[in-house]
């Protein structure tokens, strides 16, 4: 399999190659923004928006509103357009609130009591976006987890995660609800097949795995979900869109790529289950987890990760498990990254 060529045409189509100029198409084209951790969209952006600030994705969450974070696919953090909202949510929210409920079984807390909380929150937030400590003195909570309960209603409701307290880094955030001009609720099977499209314009070729993976759909569901959708195996498993067929055949690779990257950017944690051999050779495989199973902010060139950074001292140091002959492109990179985290 030609690792190269695939991984540089899923990169071009993820704006990894080519910079988008704007955020708002930008984070559309890519199916979304992973935002577990309140820094990676911006990292993500960093690297396929040109000339990106992070007042842009700023501006498009908090002042604009035309883009939009909340729990969706795996019941993880997301952030996504105003067009692409109602087919994740629709798709996503039974299997959601299925997580949500199974997260509860640990704590003392009845649906009933949640139903009251809900309508209480509900009331709140409809004067504007409150944090949870503004929220739980509001509602007269005192027994009560309050994080735990915006936990569920966060699939529920859903809420909409606001301007984070502090600065760009900060993991505590203000709630809102969604828009009342946006209709959240389409067809569950419709959106199944929409958002299993998307994910294979953003990411394919993709193994079946891949897609139950991204989705957090089974892989029985996921074949079914196929079966409405035309596609071509190009080798290994790895599905492509028909109407793709073309483009990737008549590709051609740019060698020139070298990227700092998040651990939890969507080109990287998307093929969770396939990083080897599609992003990592064997002899390094083992040297791209921590001690906790976690991956380490990787170093990607040409759609390959090739050595690690990470932030010391306020200054960016690299580990390579592969030799660079040619170290300038890499000390500029560490100097832009640098750049951007002190802007």
């Amino acid at each position: 399999m030609d690792w190269r060529k695939i991984n540089c045409y899923v990169m071009k189509k993820q704006h990894l190659t080519s910079k988008c100029n704007n955020v708002l198409r930008c984070v559309g084209d890519i199916a979304g923004l992973n935002s577990v951790v309140a820094v990676t969209p911006y990292f993500s952006l960093f690297n396929r928006v040109r000339d990106f600030r992070k007042s842009m994705l700023d501006e498009e969450l908090y002042e604009r509103k035309r883009l939009y974070k909340l729990r969706l696919m795996r019941g993880t953090l997301f952030i996504v357009t105003r067009n692409f909202l109602p087919i994740a949510y629709s798709a996503t929210i039974s299997q959601t609130q299925s997580i949500s409920k199974r997260f509860l079984r640990y704590y003392d807390i009845s649906e009933r009591e949640l139903d009251k909380l809900k309508n209480k929150i509900v009331k709140v937030l409809e004067k504007g976006e409150r944090t949870a400590k503004e929220i739980r003195k509001e509602v007269g909570i005192s027994s009560i987890n309050i994080s735990i309960v915006l936990r569920r209603l966060m699939e529920d409701i859903p809420l909409i995660r606001g301007r984070p307290l502090g600065s760009w880094k900060g993991e505590q955030f203000r709630y809102s609800l969604p828009p009342k001009s946006i209709d959240l609720k389409m067809d569950n099977t419709k959106a199944k097949i929409l958002l299993i499209e998307k994910f294979l314009e953003s990411f394919g070729p993709s193994t079946l795995k891949d897609i139950a993976w991204w989705s957090g759909f089974s892989k029985k569901e996921s074949r079914n979900i196929l079966e409405e959708i035309s596609t071509i195996d190009v080798g290994d498993g790895l599905l492509l869109l028909e109407k793709e067929a073309k483009d990737l055949r008549n590709f051609e690779v740019d060698n020139g790529s070298l990227l700092l990257m998040s651990s939890f950017d969507q080109y990287v944690i998307t093929y969770k289950y396939s990083i080897y051999p599609r992003l990592i050779t064997e002899k390094n495989l083992s040297s791209i987890y921590n001690n906790y199973g976690e991956l380490y902010d990787p170093i990607i060139r040409n759609g390959r990760i090739i050595g690690r950074w990470y932030v010391k001292d306020g200054k960016i140091s690299h580990l390579l498990y592969d030799k660079i002959t040619n170290k300038k492109q890499l000390y500029q990179k560490i100097g832009e990254m640098e750049e951007f985290i002190m802007e």
